[in-house]
């Protein structure tokens, strides 16, 4: 398959659903679209993965930004797999930023948590450049980068220290997003017991980087989507938050779409998928 990208060498993905999504976002994130500017591989840090992509209508001053964090267990993954819904976006009057971040087991939690925070700062601070509204911001995410958005959304205690305005982001949308880290006996070789061994410092963190734990106190408004045939913990942290979140004052949307893990993502290259309509009502209702 040829592309436009020259990606930096990563591990083997762990299954063939997982080369076979990665193939085709690669595929249909390659552009060049009509009426969206592209502005590729800007840096927000000196170490690898530090960087992110960014798609502006071309008449689109005053632009929203949707801030999407690429999927891929925390050990794989590139933002380029994110640029497929800059068309979408665009026509709806949105701009799109795909932020990378350092992978474990090279780096450990919450390493790529303060790489995506940095990365929404930098696409922040770029945003009048572009035409775009620095306060009015979304975040997003597949997978991985679902539970990164959410827990970047849900901390804004860490936003100050990172160079995040109060009020910049106004709502957070992770699509099959990985919303709780905990398991009491994970089994071995299984991606649950990865986790508490290539991608938490420690055990004990398990809570603190898990999402679903930060949803009691939370005001920002969340649209959560996840699949029918997604895995089982994804099913189960969302529909454990949708339970907290709607008996909670807090702004909620929900959508469970027809597909499988990946297909949640691949999904959102039809430009009238209904993810769409759902993410514009919480931008009407963030104005």
């Amino acid at each position: 398959m040829t592309t436009r990208f020259n990606l930096a060498p990563q591990p083997p993905l762990p299954v063939p659903a997982a080369n076979a999504y990665a193939e085709a976002a690669l595929a249909a994130s390659s552009g060049p679209w009509e009426a969206v500017e592209e502005h590729r591989d800007l840096s927000f840090g000196p170490q690898d993965w530090q960087s992110f992509d960014l798609f502006t209508p071309t008449n689109g001053t005053g632009s929203d930004m949707l801030i999407f964090v690429h999927g891929g267990g925390w050990t794989n993954g590139y933002k380029e797999w994110c640029g497929f819904m800059a068309p979408a976006l665009a026509a709806r009057g949105c701009a799109l930023a795909a932020v990378s971040y350092r992978l474990a087991p090279g780096i450990r939690y919450p390493v790529m948590l303060e790489d995506v925070l940095d990365g929404v700062s930098a696409v922040i601070r770029h945003l009048p450049d572009v035409g775009c509204a620095s306060d009015r911001v979304f975040l997003s995410g597949h997978s991985a980068g679902g539970h990164l958005a959410a827990l970047a959304a849900l901390r804004p205690d860490l936003w100050a220290a990172h160079g995040i305005p109060e009020g910049a982001i106004r709502a957070c949308a992770p699509i099959s997003g990985i919303l709780d880290l905990h398991h009491p006996a994970p089994p071995p070789g299984s991606l649950e017991a990865m986790v508490y061994e290539k991608v938490l410092a420690r055990p004990e963190d398990d809570g603190v980087a898990s999402p679903l734990s930060w949803l009691a106190d939370n005001d920002l408004p969340l649209f959560l989507s996840w699949g029918s045939a997604d895995s089982d913990r994804v099913q189960r942290a969302n529909r454990a938050a949708r339970m907290v979140l709607e008996g909670a004052p807090t702004t909620a949307r929900f959508l469970e779409m027809d597909q499988d893990h990946f297909g949640t993502h691949l999904a959102l290259r039809d430009a009238q998928h209904p993810w769409y309509d759902i993410f514009d009502d919480m931008r009407r209702l963030t104005k």
